[in-house]
């Protein structure tokens, strides 16, 4: 048994070594092995080539629970890095180079015996997914970039320390609360926003004192206003159904938001939330309706 454990032990070392040396390997013959700079600013195709090369060698683990916890981390990696801003693009790619030797090791050779050990180590890695998902939904302010992207340095050098509970409690959970908070700020923000020219604009074009609208009479009035909009669409069994489409720039996900429609004689009370296009189905009886935008985040995507 003792030797069947040196055995792995030295397979699992050897894995570790020649994967990251497949992933730091140099870019042309003559230079020497990539270093962070370098990784930066590797083109599309040349990222997806490194990043392929970790996920193909995690499938020849034999450690299968570690590697497939590496492989779902590098394959978030990538679909995430294209929907990210040149700034935010750059930083989560240092983070994640940093953090390259931790996800090997933790591959190959499942760093610590202890099973909790283990278990922390992968729940780092789910909560720095977490952070990543809503760095991409926000827009920061210079001055809380900087906040973030240290914050993001801090945390890659914890897990890699292997300060699993130091990166959780000091770092990544005050750091999720704060990018949390400014999401919904930016939203409620946005909708203050788009309530005051709908509120403007349905004064001006249809003569309502209120943001309301009747049913159907308002509806075409509304077909050149861009935040607001009423079409018709085909449905797959060929019959066409009334859609209603709010248009929100900047709110990342848009079925956090429901439209609030009250009729005004009391009767009907609507709440339509949108759905991850910004529609709705229309299908509301006629009347004169109070609309409002409320923000309110979508239960099904509650931990």
């Amino acid at each position: 048994m003792a030797v069947s454990s040196a055995a792995h032990g030295a397979a699992g070392a050897r894995g570790h070594r020649e994967t990251l040396a497949a992933f730091l390997a140099p870019l042309s013959p003559a230079e020497p092995p990539m270093a962070e700079p370098s990784f930066l600013d590797l083109p599309p195709a040349v990222l997806a080539q490194r990043c392929n090369g970790l996920i193909e060698s995690c499938r020849r683990s034999p450690r299968l629970d570690a590697a497939q916890a590496v492989e779902s981390f590098v394959v978030f990696f990538q679909a995430l890095v294209p929907s990210l801003a040149a700034e935010s693009s750059r930083e989560v790619r240092a983070t994640f180079f940093r953090l390259v030797p931790t996800l090997v090791q933790m591959a190959w050779e499942d760093v610590g015996e202890a099973v909790d050990r283990r278990r922390e180590s992968r729940a780092s890695l789910g909560l720095l997914e977490t952070i990543l998902l809503e760095v991409s939904s926000v827009r920061l302010a210079p001055v809380e970039s900087g906040m973030l992207f240290k914050s993001l340095d801090q945390l890659a050098t914890l897990i890699a320390a292997g300060e699993d509970a130091l990166a959780r409690d000091v770092v990544a959970v005050p750091l999720l609360g704060i990018l949390r908070k400014n999401r919904v700020a930016r939203s409620l923000f946005r909708l203050m926003e788009v309530e005051a020219a709908l509120q403007a604009y349905l004064r001006e074009r249809l003569g309502h004192a209120t943001p309301r609208i009747r049913i159907p009479e308002d509806i075409p009035g509304l077909s050149d206003f861009g935040p607001l909009r009423v079409f018709d669409e085909e449905g797959p069994d060929g019959a066409r159904r009334a859609y209603l489409q709010v248009q929100l720039p900047d709110i990342p996900v848009l079925s956090d938001i429901v439209v609030h429609l009250a009729r005004d004689d009391g009767g009907d009370d609507r709440r339509l939330r949108l759905d991850g296009l910004g529609s709705v189905p229309f299908d509301v009886p006629p009347g004169l309706y109070e609309i409002g935008l409320l923000y309110e985040p979508d239960p099904s995507r509650r931990a």
